[in-house]
């Protein structure tokens, strides 16, 4: 008896070629979006950006949602659990023009394991980039990253959101 095996999309399907053309099996399997939803979003709740001497910097507002139902380490050489994410800066018509890691500007510190707990955790995120266009009215800009160290293995990414550059707050 010989068997042919084939993959095609999502079913597999099997022929038995000594019981003749007439008998085929196919046999489904789940896609893999049913089979691995992801349990961690990256969600971002806000942004702004303020025109400073020398570029810009964009202040984000992220939520990390764990709906894994268990804590997350997070292993990091520097200070929590979003260590591990960039912001994407783009302008309107979706050029990439930046995108910088959170801990760019940071000093490292002694390695070490944040728990990220079931829930929603909030974080402030600042990125100070240089060399942007300071004459642009409106950029759009996204978080992506991951959970380095976790067992958490998918890449996050939030949604875009724009945001228009303020004057320095300067006296």
């Amino acid at each position: 008896m010989k068997s042919i095996i084939r993959n095609v999309g999502w079913l597999a399907i099997v022929v038995a070629t000594a019981l003749g053309p007439s008998h085929c099996a196919v046999i489904g399997r789940p896609a893999i979006a049913e089979e691995q939803k992801p349990s961690v979003s990256l969600i971002l709740a806000g942004a702004s950006a303020e025109q400073l001497k020398q570029g810009i910097l964009f202040a984000c507002e992220a939520i990390l949602d764990n709906a894994s139902g268990k804590e997350l380490p997070v292993r990091t050489n520097f200070y929590s659990a979003f260590d591990g994410l960039e912001v994407v800066v783009t302008n309107s018509e979706g050029k990439v023009l930046a995108q910088q890691g959170y801990t760019f500007h940071q000093s490292p510190n002694t390695g070490r394991t944040f728990a990220l707990p079931p829930g929603s955790t909030k974080g402030s995120l600042v990125f100070p980039i240089h060399d942007l266009p300071t004459d642009s009215k409106l950029f759009k800009v996204r978080l992506v990253g991951a959970l380095p160290g976790s067992d958490y293995r998918r890449i996050l990414s939030s949604e875009t959101i724009e945001v228009r550059p303020a004057a320095p707050n300067r006296p």
